[in-house]
């Protein structure tokens, strides 16, 4: 382990503040200033360093830490996280990090992504549907209102983690988790049996087209989720 001896520059006038710290932790990594291992200041000589308030250095450590950048450890402090993970080094997921506050255009995004996802999976010969379908009747029975907000987006994910890996392409799964971690925050929106219900219906929609019993139809699909997405975001 070693302990960061380095100081950040401050925030530049043209950056939202919490993107701006994300894009200096960015920027340090891929110069290699910053390693795996490497211990970070303090969240109050961060403060002091970067010329911000308390808030936005918490927000950006928030994202770095939702998308595996930064590990806190209690009682010793905040490290760059040590797992062989490309999202510490890729300029690629940092880019997309730093274009998240846009959330219209990630849900956008998203969308066309997941359309991508299951077109990937419907053109092949060969696909295995049973894991997604496991993965649902799953959520169908835990799905319940009674759980925190945060635990029913992590059963929510679920299905759309078990299309992701069913395409077998290293690339969209790697770019599928990283858009699923960015939108999480946004996804607490289980406030009642309705998100629930209409989220459950999605994902039964989805099955049924992976499997061909429902005509595959791209702009009525988009045109849901986009709907569904929007109530998502009113909910928020």
């Amino acid at each position: 382990m070693i302990t960061l001896n380095i100081s950040f520059n401050r925030i530049h006038s043209n950056q939202t503040k919490t993107m701006g710290i994300v894009s200096i932790i960015k920027d340090h990594l891929i110069e290699g200033k910053l390693k795996p291992g490497d211990k970070l200041p303090t969240e109050m000589e961060l403060i002091e360093q970067l010329g911000v308030s308390r808030t936005p250095v918490r927000e950006a450590i928030k994202i770095l830490e939702s998308i595996g950048v930064i590990q806190i450890k209690r009682g010793e402090g905040m490290f760059i996280t040590n797992h062989s993970s490309k999202l510490t080094m890729n300029p690629l997921i940092f880019s997309l990090i730093m274009h998240s506050h846009n959330v219209e255009q990630l849900i956008e995004f998203r969308q066309h992504f997941e359309m991508l996802l299951m077109n990937m999976i419907i053109s092949k010969e060969e696909k295995n549907l049973d894991p997604i379908e496991s993965v649902y009747l799953s959520q169908v029975e835990r799905m319940k209102p009674e759980l925190t907000p945060e635990e029913l987006v992590d059963i929510d994910l679920e299905f759309h983690y078990a299309i992701l890996e069913e395409t077998k392409n290293p690339f969209t799964i790697e770019i599928g988790r990283t858009i699923y971690e960015l939108i999480r925050p946004k996804m607490v929106h289980f406030k009642d049996p309705g998100a629930i219900n209409r989220t459950l219906a999605t994902h039964k929609e989805h099955l049924d087209l992976l499997k061909g019993e429902k005509t595959w139809d791209p702009t009525e699909v988009v045109t849901k989720m986009i709907k569904n997405n929007e109530e998502m975001i009113k909910d928020e």
